[in-house]
């Protein structure tokens, strides 16, 4: 019976041994208060439905504290990129203001390790991927009708975060609970003088208080 606990002992211990060399193996790319975390390229795209106004936000990461290089290679673009990211949102409210229109949206953000290539023509190619990060998103757009262009207000609140494995070495791309806040430039697509339903966006993303 000695013996049988001395072996139990010590299987306990080699387990707590492997559960801390794995713990220690990875890297969590935190969120931290102020701190820049990602850049994003992508285009939008909104459909009419009957459930309200759907808006797709899709694209790719171009730069995430704490990773050398996000891309496989050259051009640093979409078919390249390692990171892709889609939100998924629902219009509750619009508000014109003059020649400004405001817009207030719900919905989902998720990000992946690609597995690639992604491009702009296929929109489903940027969810190919692993998801390594699932927040809550909520958007508010500020639309200048005249120029077509917009800037938006955008807070994200973690609610999942998956492990990936990226040259060998272990990642955990933020923490639960967390926020942050991205603010997007944006441009209509407008054809023969009307402006479309898609466009362009371009973001940063920085940590806040939580």
């Amino acid at each position: 019976m000695r013996g049988i606990r001395q072996v139990s002992f010590w299987l306990v211990i080699v387990s707590v041994s492997i559960a801390t060399v794995s713990a220690s193996a990875q890297t969590t790319l935190p969120v931290s208060e102020d701190q820049l975390l990602y850049e994003f390229i992508g285009e939008y795209a909104n459909s009419p439905m009957v459930s309200g106004p759907i808006n797709l936000q899709f694209g790719y990461l171009s730069s995430i504290t704490g990773l050398n290089s996000v891309f496989s290679g050259s051009p640093r673009n979409e078919s390249t990129a390692l990171f892709t990211f889609v939100i998924k949102a629902t219009s509750y409210q619009v508000v014109s203001h003059g020649s400004f229109r405001i817009v207030d949206r719900t919905g989902t953000a998720t990000i992946y390790l690609n597995n690639g290539p992604s491009d702009f023509s296929n929109p489903a190619s940027f969810s190919q991927g692993t998801p390594i990060q699932v927040s809550n998103y909520r958007q508010t757009v500020i639309a200048s009708i005249p120029s077509n262009t917009f800037v938006s207000t955008n807070t994200h609140t973690i609610t999942s975060v998956e492990t990936f494995t990226l040259n060998g070495q272990t990642y955990r791309l933020g923490q639960i609970g967390k926020t942050f806040r991205s603010t997007y430039s944006g441009q209509t697509n407008v054809v023969n003088g009307t402006p479309t339903n898609n466009g362009w966006i371009a973001a940063s993303a920085f940590g806040t208080k939580n």
